[in-house]
């Protein structure tokens, strides 16, 4: 049994020998041998997602007969980005195979090799290196949303909003804020886990202004390239935009009112909530209160404003809307208006024509200004109302220029086509015309129409009285006609008509003009005349010129209205030539001046000669027809008379002065050969005799009258309020000096303001005192203990409504008749509202001006220089003066800037100017006090005297001795000794008679 069991085994290893022997031998021992063999050389694993993973295999084969162990399998560089696995260490059976993993995570983005070693124990194939590729690529990454919008925020706040990051893969995602505004945004989250959805907080905190862009990166490397998401948001100052911005008011005149708006739009992301709305000029109001209104995010609110022009010029403000959002803010919108648009200023506003006889025609100027600063006003025309036929209109004019109305309109409504007035001195002037057609007292209103936005109707209330008389008997010289002669070319000559009334009636005279100025070659040189009175036994006299525009002959016509049904209508014609001539005067007119009818006429002379290379017989001169017979030749010519060429003869005139006017009269010198004479005018003018009488009443050293004019515009209030409190201290001082005020007050509003003013005058005193009603004492004096709060209620009554300031017409209305000697206006129909009694005649007057922008009432302010001088009589100019609180300069805001009419009057009548901006105003009124407290010793003369010798000085009537009074004639006064100084109340006369002036001869025209 062993011996077969062993003998069998041993057999088995021989066989196993052979056949191994076998195997080395060609074609037969590779069958025998354990061969290994993998699929590919190489593994591509192409592009794949940072982080993701991809697998691929690597088949280990037995391709022989033979097993073998398959033993490792592993890579050789060690990237992480790679695994490699394998079933494990194991016998593969020929044909079968055993599988290597190959994994490809990649970390980062770009190529990424590796390289498999495979090891087995086949005896062929032992080892194989398999080369492993792949691509990192970037890696999607989904963020919802795409897009994070903040929306509007107010610089610095916040708001936060929520990014949601979904993580697919098995590494942590890096998050980071990148962009040019990034330091604007934040997020809470630095990294997201893997495999996971995160909700990221993400803050908006805007530090600056203006619209921000950023983005969120979210990566799986730090050099991966990151998925994003945008970041949006908008950083404003405030929560709200303004529509209109500037707000825009219209363009209105200083002191009126207009409303605007703007709309606020929240346009951030929040709902706020409004509070309070200044601004930051009291000129503009805010017209609703909306504290506690919540605005949502988009949402209109509409703010509505008023503005009052208080300054002349453009405007800016800023209007404030507090709110709440997050924290109290504000937000900010310009206001932009502009006072001083044009408005039509007119004075006077009443006319009084007092009486006429029936078919007399009397004119009186108004003027109209631009109260405006900025641009011009638009007059455009006229209409009349009530007995409008008793009254007419001339064309306007603006200075000596006429501008003729509106073809095709007639009186009563007269249209202008805009006639611009600039701000300014720029003025027209309108003069009216009472012609009564009938008796009877009659009344009108006249209605200026201009572009004024918010009075362009103005009314003038026009008053006169007419009375019946007889029909009027008249002369006119000369007659038949007003005979120019010939006038050389390119000269010109004047004359001139004499009207006389010789009868018992009075004569009405009217529409004195040229009604044919032969193509222009006539016209009267101080214009057409309207007409007026000649009283019995009495004449007027005016200038016709004759200016031939080119030789030839002219005819011509002037043309007048009388009284009388027979001849209503009169003429005188006119005849002139132009022409050459050899005949020459030299002066060409003779001229003898205005001469006193008991100062000598001094004879004058003219030189007629031959300008001509030829001799001229010189056949004829002799005075013609004109006006009257004052003046005479006195040097005798024979005649007819050869003149050889630069040869002449002097004529000599003398002027007989014994009839009171104007006088013309022509000479004529005729030459053979020439068809006309050559004129040479005789002009002379006799007036009264100089014996000249000045009455002067002696003032009061203690008593001072003081009118204070105060603005009731509506930008007053501050400085209404600085006088009040002035006037306390100033009375009390003026009781400790002694010195006895009579206090009033009236406005600078001329016009009543019905429609925005309160009270019996409607803001127009037009130079009442205050109050109109008489419901306090209106004149007070300053021994009242209650005066200086009289005084205050006063100006209060004045009020703060008016639009238009014209101050120095308000005082002349104030100051001179009606007012002034009436105890009752009787223009208004409210009783007993007039001045009599405030003025006193002992006592010395001032005028307070209060006022924040310069006068508009239009006239010359020298005409109201000239007012001032004569309120208290002849001599006694020095004794009113006016004073001036106006603007000087910038040193406060003020309706107006520094302007001319108040200083200039203020300073020619010996007054002050103090700048209204000056917080008390009692060191300027003291300056008052200074002026009443010494009686007048000199007292100025209104003509120069011819000497002393028949001067003589009398107080209350009796006469002054020479050595208490002397003359002097640097001052043209007379000056009282001090123990000589008339007392209060004393009337003062001074007869004397005056120098005869001699007047040089005018020049030729």
């Amino acid at each position: 049994m062993k011996t077969g069991l062993g003998g069998g085994r041993i057999i088995g290893l021989s066989l196993l020998a052979a056949l191994l022997a076998a195997c080395h031998e060609p074609g037969n021992t590779r069958s025998v041998m354990a061969t290994a063999a993998v699929d590919s050389d190489a593994l591509d694993f192409g592009e794949v997602p940072v982080g993701q993973w991809r697998e691929k295999v690597v088949r280990i084969r037995n391709v022989g007969y033979v097993p073998f162990r398959a033993l490792e399998a592993l890579g050789l560089e060690g990237n992480p980005a790679y695994q490699v696995s394998f079933e494990g260490e194991g016998r593969v059976e020929p044909g079968a195979e055993k599988l290597v993993r190959v994994r490809f995570h990649p970390l980062a983005e770009g190529p990424v090799e590796e390289r498999v070693h495979v090891t087995t124990d086949a005896n062929s194939g032992r080892e194989h290196t398999v080369r492993v590729m792949g691509q990192g690529a970037p890696l999607p990454i989904d963020i919802q949303p795409p897009v994070l919008d903040f929306e509007t925020l107010e610089v610095d706040s916040e708001r936060t909003l929520r990014l949601t990051i979904t993580n697919p893969v098995d590494l942590p995602l890096i998050v980071t804020v990148k962009g040019a505004a990034a330091d604007a945004f934040r997020t809470d989250t630095i990294t997201v886990p893997p495999l996971s959805t995160h909700q990221v907080e993400t803050r908006y905190l805007p530090t600056e202004l203006g619209d921000m862009r950023a983005l969120v990166e979210v990566r799986p490397c730090a050099t991966c390239t990151p998925s994003t998401a945008e970041l949006a948001g908008r950083s404003v100052a405030n929560a709200f935009v303004f529509e209109p911005s500037p707000v825009p008011f219209d363009l209105i005149p200083v002191h009126e009112r207009t409303q605007s708006f703007t709309r606020a739009r929240n346009i951030t992301w929040r709902p706020v909530t409004l509070q309070e709305l200044t601004t930051n000029d009291r000129a503009f109001t805010p017209m609703a209160s909306l504290r506690a209104t919540e605005v949502k995010p988009g949402e209109v609110v509409k703010l509505p404003m008023e503005f009052a022009a208080r300054t002349s010029g453009p405007t800016k403000a800023m209007l404030t809307v507090g709110y709440e959002s997050d924290k109290p803010r504000q937000a900010q919108v310009v206001l932009d208006a502009s006072g001083g648009r044009p408005r039509l200023a007119v004075a006077p506003l009443a006319l009084d024509f007092g009486e006429l006889p029936v078919g007399g025609k009397v004119g009186k100027t108004i003027r109209l200004t631009n109260g405006g600063t900025t641009g011009n006003l638009y007059f455009q025309g006229v209409r009349g109302t009530g007995a409008a036929a008793h009254f007419s209109v001339d064309v306007p004019l603006r200075g000596k220029t006429p501008l003729p109305w509106t073809a095709g309109t007639a009186w009563p409504a007269l249209g202008a086509d805009n006639l611009p007035i600039a701000p300014g001195a720029d003025a027209l002037d309108l003069t009216v015309y009472f012609e009564p057609t009938g008796e009877g007292p009659w009344t009108a209103t006249l209605v200026l129409v201009s572009d004024d936005l918010i009075n362009p109707e103005r009314e003038i209330v026009l008053t006169g009285r007419a009375r019946s008389t007889g029909p009027c008997v008249f002369e006119l010289h000369p007659q038949p006609m007003l005979d120019f002669g010939n006038v050389e070319p390119g000269r010109g000559a004047v004359l001139g008509f004499y009207f006389r009334n010789p009868g018992r009636e009075e004569c009405a005279v009217k529409d004195i003009h040229i009604s044919n100025d032969g193509g222009g070659a006539f016209f009267m040189p101080g214009g057409k005349l309207a007409g007026g009175v000649v009283p019995y036994d009495s004449a007027f006299s005016a200038m016709i010129a004759f200016r031939p525009p080119a030789p030839g002959q002219f005819q011509g016509e002037l043309k007048l209205t009388v009284n009388n049904p027979t001849t209503p209508t009169v003429t005188l014609p006119l005849r002139g030539v132009s022409q050459a001539s050899c005949l020459v005067a030299a002066p060409s007119f003779v001229d003898f001046g205005p001469i006193r009818y008991d100062c000598p006429a001094m004879p004058r002379r003219t030189f007629i000669s031959n300008q001509c290379a030829a001799p001229v017989v010189m056949t004829d001169a002799h005075l013609g027809a004109g006006t009257s017979p004052q003046f005479h030749q006195v040097t005798p010519l024979a005649l007819p008379r050869m003149l050889a060429p630069g040869e002449g003869v002097e004529v000599e005139f003398t002027y007989a002065r014994n009839v009171h006017g104007q006088h013309y009269t022509p000479f004529f010198a005729s030459a053979e050969s020439e068809t006309a004479p050559l004129l040479v005018p005789l002009l002379a003018e006799t007036n009264h005799e100089g014996l000249q009488l000045d009455r002067f009443i002696q003032g009061t050293d203690s008593q001072l009258d003081v009118l204070f004019v105060v603005s009731n515009t509506t930008t007053m209030d501050t400085f209404q309020a600085r006088l009040k409190a002035a006037l306390p201290g100033w009375i009390e001082r003026a009781r400790t000096e002694g010195v006895d005020l009579r206090l009033g007050v009236t406005s600078t509003g001329l016009g009543a303001r019905a429609s925005v003013c309160g009270g019996p005058a409607a803001g127009g005193e037009a130079g009442r005192l205050s109050p109109v009603d008489g419901r306090r004492s209106r004149a007070i004096s300053s021994t009242a203990a209650t005066a200086a709060e009289t005084v205050g209620a006063n100006i209060d009554d004045l009020g703060l409504c008016h639009n238009l300031v014209q101050g120095l017409e308000t005082m002349r209305q104030a100051l001179s008749s009606p007012l002034a000697t009436s105890a009752d206006d009787p223009r208004t129909p409210l009783p007993n509202d007039g001045n009599q009694g405030f003025i006193r005649s002992t006592a010395r007057l001032a005028v307070v001006v209060v006022s924040d922008e310069d006068d508009h009432s239009g006239f010359d302010p020298e005409s109201y220089v000239q007012f001032l001088q004569a309120v208290k009589g002849t001599g006694m100019a020095h004794r009113t003066q006016l004073y001036a609180l106006v603007p000087t300069d910038s040193r406060c805001t003020t309706a107006g800037g520094p302007g001319p009419r108040f200083s200039s009057v203020a300073q020619r009548t010996g007054g002050a100017v103090a700048s209204i901006c000056t917080g008390d105003y009692g060191p300027f009124l003291d300056k008052l006090l200074q002026r009443a407290g010494e009686p007048q010793a000199d007292f100025s003369l209104s003509a120069t005297p011819n000497g002393t010798a028949e001067m003589s000085v009398r107080v209350q009537g009796r006469r002054l001795p020479e050595d208490q009074w002397t003359y002097d004639p640097a001052r043209n006064a007379v000056v009282f000794r001090s123990i000589a100084v008339p007392t209060p109340g004393q009337m003062i006369e001074v007869r004397y008679r005056s120098a005869c002036v001699v007047t040089p001869a005018a020049p030729a025209p």
